[in-house]
């Protein structure tokens, strides 16, 4: 049974069904509705007592929302209880009606559209006339940005602020101040009268920023505009008298924020004014002890109100035409060349013929409400421009979970876990965050040298952002198996697998998977001492850290080993002087694709043994033994078993006869000593192999030079290594000089 009571004491007319609408009573709703709909544009459905609805009843809402639309009306459902809404969510039905509380609200919100539908509102003062002019558009809540970082111009829209432009990773602290902003064109003021004001205008708004500290922002879409129906000048303290009591008619029963966009055609003066209007409401609201920027506005107009701005000063302001947009307008005067400067607000200031939008928000939410959450590791803080690109490459998600799987020497990677706006898991993804030029390389290089040759689904990349001179890079981390799939860095291979259990994996990473690159080489000229040089990459500066790690001067040719009392090739002035030398010095030799950087953290397996490379920032075709000569730079120096001075005399009693020469299709002579023989057979094992791989790779040319070279581009920044002790810093040393002396023989 269903007993449908109509109210019209109202302004609008309610309708309350009391009991259940199912197929049977949904027919007794239709019939008590139609002549309702015939005679009204508007229909509230109070349903605080409608216990249940089903598919006939939501039937029934549809159509009747068709017919007053139709007609320029809507209907207006408020008091729903918990199973009805349930039962409108599952149906996928709330974005369909308009949802109130309870009957009041719809009531107000009604009120102001016809308000809004009316095309204009006169009125006067004294000898002046104005006129309100409504926009079509809906209304939106107003944001507070109340916790510090860096938000996109994209967010930030209509804004007014404290906070200073982005350009540079850093928060510029000594420049802050007052911002304001149209989404596209912000102007600062800095609180420090010894900086000047500024603007920025940037190429691609979405992808510039300001560091915020406080702000306030207003959405895009203005409540509608005032101007004078005669033409006359009025001061700004005056104009805001006028229009503030005007905008009461319009608000709901949220908080009201208020901002004004004031455009002043004065030929002598012409200016754009964006400022919030701070009343009693909002001061209250924010409170001036904890907000302490509103305690030095200026007093404008009645009624307490003071006005939060600045204003851009323009060479010229052209009058737009009355259907002209207000983001259209401001885009067309708002530009390098018009703007003059941006200067503080004057509330004395008389206004020549002025038009003025007004926003006039529905409420007012946190910035964060609307902006993508970013969880981390309780020892994970990410710093402001890396949360910035974070959430400019994962706007299809609502939440991420960041954690950081190893720091880099040049870039840091996080595992990330996102999920979409409603809750759904997305696919796990890797972020990866370095300088512009590593991420716009690896991006590049990726899509042409990775994923054309080597069957491996973790290097699709998903997307790539930039700030200032960092870049970030979000690429796909699913194994073949799916989001199970547990990815172990070669590492943990290495460190706990024996000698035969790892020959056989290498030969599947190199003569299987890796076999489209190094198994095509190309024959062609090379520049081995240009393209080798560890200073033109990651290491500009290694001479001089020999010289203050190892007290060695890149000006001596020769050193002494103290542990072999061995006379070798100073390999720092090699490096100095043979290397610039030989510089343009070019063979013949096989060329392939190369990774580049190929350690044992950019090589990964899940539990089948399926193969998957990532970092590909230094890959493209070189020298086709580059990578092997790589991996045995880090079996031979990174991995040696040296914990002490014993260690390495040992070693490098062994080292030294093992690089004596160096024959890419002979073994070595293997003499070590020490108390470390598995470790160090193991490496030989390895190295061999890679060797093997590269004697292949070159057609059996017995030539050993370029990979003497190509060795010593990564045995010599060894000394670099923060993480190196000084006996491995040392080894680096003696295996370069020994590599030198090969080179020289030749």
């Amino acid at each position: 049974m269903i007993q449908i009571v109509i109210q019209t004491q109202h302004p609008v007319t309610v309708v309350i069904p009391q009991g259940r609408i199912d197929t049977i009573t949904s027919a007794d709703l239709d019939q008590s509705l139609r002549p309702l709909i015939e005679r009204e544009n508007y229909l509230i459905m109070d349903l605080s007592q409608c216990t249940f609805l089903s598919s006939a009843g939501i039937r029934i809402l549809l159509i009747s929302t068709k017919k007053l639309v139709a007609g320029g009306g809507g209907l207006f459902l408020c008091g729903l209880l918990p199973e009805v809404f349930q039962v409108l969510e599952m149906a996928g039905m709330l974005g369909i009606f308009r949802l109130f509380q309870n009957p009041e609200e719809a009531i107000s919100e009604i009120e102001r559209i016809r308000l809004l539908s009316n095309r204009s509102h006169q009125w006067k003062d004294g000898e002046l006339s104005y006129e309100f002019t409504p926009s079509e558009n809906t209304r939106e809540a107003a944001h507070l940005w109340n916790r510090e970082g860096i938000a996109g111009y994209n967010e930030l829209s209509f804004s007014v602020g404290i906070g200073s432009s982005a350009e540079t990773p850093e928060d510029q602290n000594l420049i802050r101040g007052l911002f304001i902003s149209n989404g596209r064109c912000s102007g600062f003021i800095p609180n420090d009268p010894a900086y000047p004001s500024d603007f920025s205008i940037p190429q691609e708004p979405a992808s510039a920023g300001i560091f915020i500290h406080r702000a306030l922002t207003f959405g895009d879409q203005p409540l509608g505009f005032v101007k004078l129906a005669d033409p006359a000048s009025l001061s700004l303290e005056h104009l805001i008298a006028e229009i503030y009591p005007m905008t009461q008619q319009f608000k709901s029963g949220e908080r009201n924020l208020m901002a004004l966009v004031v455009a002043n055609f004065d030929a002598q003066n012409p200016f754009i004014l964006l400022g919030a209007l701070v009343d009693q409401e909002l001061s209250d609201l924010l409170k001036p002890d904890e907000f302490p920027e509103l305690q030095g506005l200026i007093p404008t107009g009645i009624n307490g109100l003071r006005l939060w701005g600045a204003k851009f000063l323009l060479s010229n302001i052209p009058v737009p035409p009355a259907d002209m947009a207000l983001s259209v307008f401001l885009k067309k005067i708002l530009t390098i060349e018009n703007i003059v400067e941006v200067v503080s607000i004057n509330q004395e200031e008389q206004l020549v013929n002025p038009i003025t939008w007004i926003f006039l928000s529905t409420g007012l939410r946190e910035a964060s409400s609307k902006r993508l959450v970013i969880e981390t590791d309780d020892d994970l803080l990410l710093q402001p421009f890396q949360a910035f690109l974070a959430r400019r490459l994962y706007t299809d998600s609502g939440r991420v979970v960041i954690k950081q799987i190893h720091g880099g020497y040049s870039a840091q990677t996080f595992q990330v876990t996102s999920y979409d706006h409603k809750g759904r898991k997305l696919r796990p993804t890797v972020l990866k965050i370095a300088d512009r030029a590593m991420i716009s390389r690896e991006s590049d290089r990726c899509k042409r040298y990775a994923n054309p040759y080597i069957l491996n689904n973790s290097a699709m990349v998903l997307g790539s952002e930039f700030f200032g001179n960092t870049g970030a890079l979000r690429y796909n981390f699913v194994g073949i198996g799916g989001e199970q799939t547990r990815l172990k860095w070669l590492t943990h291979y290495f460190h706990h697998w024996s000698t035969e259990q790892l020959q056989p994996l290498f030969d599947k990473i190199f003569l299987q998977i890796l076999h489209p690159w190094y198994g095509q080489p190309i024959h062609e000229m090379i520049l081995p001492f240009r393209d080798h040089d560890p200073r033109s990459t990651f290491f500009p500066q290694l001479c001089e850290t020999a010289s203050e790690q190892l007290l060695i001067s890149p000006e001596q040719q020769f050193i002494t080993i103290i542990e072999t009392d061995e006379r070798l090739t100073n390999p720092y002035w090699f490096l100095k002087y043979e290397f610039s030398r030989r510089r343009e010095t070019a063979i013949l030799w096989y060329t392939s694709i190369c990774h580049g950087d190929l350690n044992m953290q950019n090589i990964l397996l899940d539990e089948d043994m399926n193969v998957y490379l990532i970092d590909f920032s230094e890959t493209k075709p070189r020298s086709v033994i580059s990578d092997f000569a790589r991996l045995e730079a880090i079996f031979m120096v990174d991995n040696a078993p040296i914990n002490n001075q014993k260690d390495l005399e040992e070693y490098l009693r062994f080292i030294s006869g093992f690089y004596n020469t160096v024959q890419l299709d002979q073994a070595p002579a293997i003499s070590y000593q020490g108390e470390h023989p598995d470790q160090v057979m193991k490496n030989v094992a390895l190295t061999l192999k890679m060797r093997e791989y590269a004697f292949k790779s070159v057609s059996n040319n017995l030539d050993a030079i370029p990979y003497c070279i190509a060795l010593l581009e990564w045995i010599l920044p060894i000394v670099c290594y923060s993480s190196a002790s000084v006996e491995h810093k040392r080894l680096s040393m003696v295996v370069s000089g020994l590599l030198c002396q090969n080179v020289e023989k030749q």
